[in-house]
């Protein structure tokens, strides 16, 4: 009876086994009215055991299985919040959070993931602040330079939304500039910046690249046009250390520009031939406005920077600010 309990248990498991995985053998083979030897039935009983141990969960509680390539499991987890099953190919998945991009946050919590945007954004239908591009400066990475008579009060000051480029008072002919070095090579300057002061006539917050050999400066802008418009202005100044007074100047004017007392992006590129002065309304999408030669006015590109110049026939005498609420030179 014994013999016959045990062939129908080990019948039982092997139906068992077989069920589970299709890679389960026994080494030894039984046949009917054949002598049954103890050590053949217990090779028989490992080896269905080892099978059933292979077809069970592995790992902890709360893993996930996957095929081990042998008829069983193996175990990733458990999962910790947040956590994902990343591919890889040609080996097994694993555990991994996601990576936030730029400009992007992500909060793991149990069960969730949560996707959010960092940055202050604009309104008013333009995206001027774009958070994602905004590269705050502080007033130590620049030197303030002024024409020989200086805008009253002419200083560079942090804020906590960047830097402040002001003047007390303003006054005809002045001019001041926050400046650093100019990179070698190519290069790419990005600003935004919001002027508070008053425009007419000609008064012009700017990026100004300055020659510190021969002192003399080129500047870029958005400025008044008399009294009732604003203009594009390409401006070329000498004398002092290069910002005493206008040699010359190319205008561009259009109803749709946008007002320098309004938050504006400018670009400044040199891509070794020349100098090309872009605007945009969401720091993304840039449109060009000049390109001249970078040797046409000046020599040495030395210093470059936020600036501002008040023409020497301005009707204002009040206080003037240049925000500059991002800031960015590269290399390109």
């Amino acid at each position: 009876m014994d013999k016959t309990r045990n062939l129908i248990l080990l019948a039982s498991l092997l139906g068992l086994a077989n069920s589970a995985s299709a890679a389960c053998t026994v080494p030894n083979q039984i046949e009917n009215g054949g002598v049954i030897d103890g050590m053949a039935i217990m090779g028989n009983f490992n080896a269905v055991a080892t099978c059933l141990d292979g077809a069970a969960p592995a790992g902890p509680q709360n893993s996930i299985q996957l095929d081990n390539g042998g008829g069983g499991f193996a175990a990733v987890g458990p999962l910790s919040d947040g956590q994902l099953l990343i591919g890889a190919t040609g080996t097994a998945p694993s555990a991994a959070t996601l990576t936030a991009g730029s400009g992007i946050a992500i909060t793991n919590s149990p069960g969730a993931i949560s996707l959010s945007t960092t940055g202050v954004l604009g309104g008013g239908g333009a995206d001027w602040l774009n958070g994602t591009a905004v590269v705050k400066p502080t007033a130590a990475s620049f030197t303030l330079q002024t024409s020989t008579t200086p805008p009253t009060g002419a200083a560079i000051s942090s804020s906590s939304r960047g830097v402040v480029l002001s003047a007390s008072a303003a006054v005809n002919g002045a001019a001041m500039m926050a400046e650093m070095n100019v990179p070698s090579g190519h290069w790419q300057a990005t600003m935004l910046a919001v002027y508070t002061g008053g425009l007419s006539d000609f008064s012009m917050p700017s990026i100004a690249v300055r020659d510190a050999v021969n002192n003399r400066a080129v500047e870029f802008g958005v400025t008044a046009y008399g009294l009732g418009g604003y203009r594009f202005d390409y401006f070329i100044t000498s004398g002092g250390v290069g910002l005493n007074s206008r040699v010359n100047d190319i205008t561009t004017l259009d109803v749709g520009f946008p007002q320098p007392a309004q938050p504006i992006w400018q670009r400044l590129t040199y891509d070794g031939t020349n100098l090309v002065w872009s605007f945009s309304r969401d720091g993304e999408f840039f449109i060009p406005a000049y390109s001249v030669s970078a040797t046409a006015a000046i020599t040495n590109l030395s210093k470059i920077g936020p600036a501002v110049l008040f023409a020497p026939d301005i009707r204002q005498t009040w206080s003037a600010s240049f925000h500059v609420l991002s800031w960015n030179v590269v290399n390109l």
